[in-house]
């Protein structure tokens, strides 16, 4: 006959919650230390030991919490026509926005000449009023006309700085010659540095309110002739197809 054991009279029982709660316990400190050992572990390995763990805990119905979309990472690469940055931080964005604004002055014009080609940009585009430094949401559009150049290596290109007749005095910049000489020369160093250009091909002149597009008689005249420009010398047509390629107009 099997022998029965006999209970201390004077012992308290212990609630069955108790047994739930202490592996409740358990289990939570073991999320923690789990926590501070994946502090340095690699993030996707990390996202599966979470989804896992979750899972054995009883909150997950089907695929992990911290499941994250598929990401996809796109070398950006230096003179390319392809661009691998945000299209919300992309130059050419807000210049669509501007365009219909009969009050503005097209971002960027692409012109033909017997020279050879001309791109214009406007000052809107590139800089802060009174500033000489370019926009970080236009070096894309600025790298995407580099790779253009690249593919044309034999051909001389000058960066030209233009304002209007707006006097300017600041500790930064004397007079207009200033400004937009100094405005060249960060546009030819962003074709160089990101743009990945030559630089012996390359040369920076700032004319000032000199050589307008129109009489500063009028806000949207002087808003014309404030801007860059970037001078393609020789051989026009190779420019002029690789630019349409690239979705570009000539005008």
């Amino acid at each position: 006959m099997a022998r029965q054991e006999r209970k201390c009279p004077d012992c308290k029982s212990v609630p069955a919650w108790m047994t739930t709660f202490s592996d409740l316990m358990s289990l939570l400190l073991t999320f923690f230390v789990l926590l501070l050992s994946f502090s340095s572990t690699h993030e996707d390995d990390f996202k599966r030991a979470m989804g896992s763990l979750q899972g054995a805990l009883g909150v997950l119905h089907g695929e992990p919490v911290l499941t994250s979309p598929i990401e996809l990472n796109v070398a950006v690469l230096r003179g390319e026509m392809t661009e691998a940055r945000p299209a919300r931080r992309d130059g050419g964005v807000e210049s669509d926005r501007q365009v219909d604004d009969p009050a503005r002055p097209r971002e960027v014009e692409v012109l033909e000449s017997e020279e050879g080609i001309t791109i214009r940009i406007s000052d809107r585009a590139l800089f802060h009023s009174g500033q000489d430094t370019v926009k970080e949401p236009f070096l894309p559009v600025l790298n995407r006309i580099a790779g253009i150049l690249n593919r044309v290596p034999d051909a001389e290109v000058v960066v030209e700085g233009h304002t209007d007749d707006v006097p300017i005095s600041t500790p930064r910049f004397r007079n207009n010659y200033w400004l937009s000489s100094a405005r060249a020369l960060n546009v030819l160093e962003v074709l160089v540095d990101e743009g990945g250009m030559d630089p012996a091909r390359l040369s920076a002149v700032g004319y000032g309110e000199f050589r307008p597009l129109a009489d500063n008689d009028t806000l949207q005249n002087r808003a014309r002739n404030r801007r860059v420009e970037i001078r393609v010398g020789g051989e026009s047509a190779p420019v002029r197809r690789l630019l349409r390629d690239a979705g570009i107009g000539v005008e």
